[in-house]
This record gives structure tokens, sequence and C-alpha cells, in this order.
């Protein structure tokens, strides 16, 4: 059997952790904002003596649309979080003319783990049934499958954004 192998191109990741750091909310030369997070991903382990050992990941986070506000508003240092995205990997030069390779998620959904009051009071007549909050404003949760009440969920609609050509510095 000759050819090629086909096999789906898949780009998602889910992630959970806290917010080393608040968010920081960016413009673009085009005035696209975004906001730039970055979550500890802590992993427990024993070491050769028995002991157990705490090894720390740190993940670069992007946001765009209307998930840059909300984020803003309901996120702070300490946080925790679950993200839905895709990965992404991009390329810049610094100010020392050095290039630099940055890989990050890019934001599709975000869950904060933890009540959070002032999402409540801000966003939660956008959907009176839930305190779903997606980019349109649209989706109503209405089976068993979908978010339950307590963890609301932040679309973001990163698609119409070229984040290939932005030459911002990151962090």
């Amino acid at each position: 059997m000759g050819g090629m192998l086909r096999f789906p191109n898949i780009n998602k990741i889910s992630i959970s952790g806290r917010l080393v750091r608040d968010v920081e909310v960016r413009h673009s030369a085009n005035n696209i904002s975004r906001a730039v997070m970055c979550i500890a991903v802590s992993k427990y382990y024993r070491d050769e003596y028995g002991n157990t050992q705490e090894q720390a990941s740190f993940v670069d986070l992007v946001a765009f649309g209307k998930t840059v506000q909300i984020c803003q508003d309901s996120l702070k240092k300490g946080s925790p979080v679950l993200v839905e995205g895709e990965l992404r990997t991009r390329t810049y030069t610094d100010q020392n003319n050095q290039n630099r390779k940055v890989t990050e998620v890019i934001i599709e959904k975000i869950y904060p783990l933890e009540k959070d009051e002032n999402y409540v009071s801000n966003y939660q007549n956008q959907n009176t049934n839930t305190g779903y909050v997606s980019q349109q404003n649209t989706h109503q949760p209405n089976n068993r499958n979908e978010e339950p009440e307590q963890f609301a969920s932040y679309e973001s609609n990163y698609a119409d954004v070229n984040t290939e050509t932005e030459n911002d510095v990151p962090f």
C-alpha cells in the first residue's frame, strides 16, 4: 500500500493551573486588544528518598476579543483556571536584535475555577439562566453535556486576528 499516511491535524490543549501574575492587556499597532497571562502547572512526584517534590511548569496564555475584558475583570494573580485552546509558536526580534521564539496557548475557552463575585455582578445579567458568557452572548446551555452553572465559560474569537504580524515584545 503506497502513498502518504493520512491523519487529522489536531491542535487542541486543555490545561489548568493558577495565574502567576495579574492579567496584562496589550494593544497592537492596529488597536487589537489581547490579554497576556501565565499559569503555573504543578506536578508532584516522589524523589529517590521518598520525599514529595513539586515541579512547576509555566505556560503563557493569550486571549483576544471580548475575552480580554472578561479576563481582566474577573481574574487576578493566584486565580485557578481551566483553559481550552490552541498551541501556537511565533518568533520575533527583541530589542537587542536577537531572534526569540515563544510558544503560547491561544485561549478558546477559559473557566475560572473559583466563585468570583465580580463575575456574578458584572456578567450574570448577560445570560440570566446560567451565567455562561460567550463571544456572541447567544448560547443557552440546555442539556447535561454543557458546562455546569458553577463553571462559567468565556469563549474567545481569535480567528480574525493575525498574530503572526504583531511586533510586540512578549512579557
